[in-house]
């Protein structure tokens, strides 16, 4: 489709061109007309010469006129167009030639010229076609005036030969003149063809490399010729845009079919049409990622505009290595900040603590009287420090995460000892635990403690999200080299746009949860070399998908 659209150009503007050179030869027919017939006196009959030098300029300008609907058509539709014009201009020329003189007149060789137009506007088949039909014509014209079908207009300017009256119907002359004619009209085809076919078979080579090329490159590559129509497009765009090649080429960019350009691509080519641009950019939300397009126009050495050719790509995973960057930064700022907060918090508590304590022992010994509202007053303040302190501990853990000390241990072992220590809380709040342990479970590297934390901010999680009880399901099992443990529960669950935010650090629907709970059980999980992922339907319930890798536990935290 690509080749064809070059092949169509570049005829067009050949066409262009014979239209022009049209011009140039009714100019000079009016010309040389008046000039050998008012000076040399040597055409007779100049009437007709007038007549067929205006008709031939009508019908020029009716090819021009037609030429900007060229755009449109189809190479075999062009080249339809092409031969009609090349046996046009033969019929004129045999016109011409019948009335300047017939076998007399010396310009009946430019036949060759047009044999020769013929060769490079046509392929090869056609070409033979035109040098066919214009020696036809030549030899009907003969014949009529030598069976005096038709009259003979004399060449005046063969009178000063010997027999030049005569030259029409001498058949020795007329057949020299025919074998002359035809001959060089189709060796000048094959000649033409043949230089043709090798310019167009090294245009089909380089055409060929370029495809090549582009059809191989990972990013999606389409060509967006001067109408607006789609005529090339690789492999890359089947696979960035999820479509078959069909249903994007010959379709145009302002019909709105194309995807993941819509009208935008419409806009951008007339600005490329106008130059008021040569290069635009397109980034584009879709379902499962980001698109980005790149647009640049391409322009002739005349400054002609060709076309478009435009450059698309997933960034998907450019644009989630930008989150996680982001994401990263943010954390280690946070990070820093809340290290500073829970340390200068710390001294000042461990103070109000102590103190508050021995006032406490001062109150309670005070002559041997209790002092139950004061005593309560105190034990509120103390029960608020503790909580405060525990905030700022969970924050120096998460800016501080301690170093992962691991061993070989079993994932099953660990949440068995887990729910034992929930067992009274579970049956308080009227959880049914259903538990499923695979036994053949390989010992991962484990750092026991840290993991038994991470487990337990899921855990309470859960608890919280049925507080009116529910099922709680903890299964364990092998899967893809990979011992995966799942815990699902029947609570509220989760809206979708907070699934990814669940593990962001301060992000809580609690009224008094700090938001880190998740962002440290991640953090363990990670440290672990392995995964967690969050799956939950409102009403319906969560659950928690937690992966390690059998092989590389323990990856250390770099902090």
């Amino acid at each position: 489709m690509f080749k064809e659209g070059m092949m169509r150009s570049d005829l067009v503007e050949r066409m262009h061109w014979l239209i022009l050179l049209r011009w140039i030869a009714v100019s000079g027919l009016l010309i040389t007309t008046y000039i050998f017939s008012s000076i040399f006196n040597v055409v007779v009959q100049v009437f007709p010469l007038y007549i067929i030098g205006v008709i031939v300029g009508l019908t020029n300008a009716g090819f021009f006129f037609y030429s900007s609907a060229l755009q449109v058509k189809t190479f075999s539709s062009l080249q339809l167009h092409a031969g009609i014009q090349i046996m046009t201009d033969h019929f004129f020329l045999i016109c011409l030639v019948y009335f300047a003189g017939g076998i007399e007149n010396p310009f009946i060789f430019y036949f060759l010229f047009h044999a020769i137009i013929g060769g490079i506007l046509l392929e090869k088949k056609y070409s033979y076609l035109q040098a066919a039909f214009a020696t036809s014509l030549f030899a009907l014209l003969l014949l009529l005036e030598y069976y005096s079908v038709i009259p003979h207009q004399h060449f005046e300017a063969f009178s000063a030969f010997k027999f030049g009256g005569e030259l029409w119907q001498s058949e020795v002359y007329m057949l020299c003149v025919f074998f002359a004619l035809a001959s060089t009209t189709f060796i000048s085809v094959y000649f033409v063809t043949s230089i043709m076919d090798r310019l167009r078979k090294g245009r089909d080579d380089v055409l060929f490399e370029i495809k090549s090329t582009l059809e191989n490159l990972d990013e999606g590559v389409i060509f967006i010729d001067p109408n607006d129509k789609v005529t090339m497009c690789n492999r890359g765009i089947e696979k960035a845009w999820k479509v078959k090649r069909e249903e994007i080429l010959n379709k145009s960019v302002k019909d709105g079919q194309i995807p993941y350009v819509g009208g935008v691509a419409s806009n951008i080519t007339e600005s490329f049409r106008k130059r008021i641009e040569t290069l635009q950019h397109q980034e584009i939300k879709v379902d499962d990622g980001f698109i980005y397009n790149t647009y640049s126009a391409v322009f002739d050495q005349n400054g002609k505009y060709w076309g478009t050719v435009l450059t698309s790509h997933d960034i998907t995973e450019r644009k989630e290595l930008e989150h996680q960057l982001l994401h990263s930064e943010r954390l280690a700022t946070i990070g820093e900040m809340s290290a500073k907060v829970a340390h200068e918090i710390r001294n000042p508590l461990s103070s109000i603590s102590l103190n508050t304590e021995l006032l406490y022992d001062e109150i309670s010994n005070d002559n041997g009287e209790r002092k139950s509202d004061a005593e309560n007053l105190i034990q509120s303040i103390l029960n608020e420090v503790d909580t405060l302190t525990e905030i700022s501990d969970e924050y120096l853990r998460f800016a501080r995460f301690p170093k992962l000390e691991t061993r070989p241990a079993s994932i099953n072992e660990v949440l068995i000892e887990l729910t034992k220590f929930f067992n009274k809380e579970i049956v308080q709040r009227c959880i049914s635990l259903k538990e499923n342990y695979a036994s053949d479970l390989p010992q991962i590297l484990l750092d026991t403690k840290q993991i038994k934390q991470a487990f337990l901010n899921i855990l309470k999680n859960s608890f919280e999200s049925m507080p009116e009880g529910g099922e709680l399901s903890i299964t364990t099992r092998l899967k893809d080299e990979n011992v995966e443990v799942i815990i699902n529960d029947t609570g509220s669950g989760i809206n979708r746009s907070d699934i990814r935010r669940v593990f962001d650090p301060f992000y809580s629907t609690k009224v008094k949860g700090t938001g880190l709970g998740l962002a440290l059980t991640m953090k363990t999980v990670e440290g672990h070399g392995g995964d967690i992922n969050c799956e939950s339907t409102i009403a319906k319930g969560t659950t928690m998908i937690i992966s390690f890798p059998v092989e590389g536990c323990g990856v250390e935290i770099i902090e």
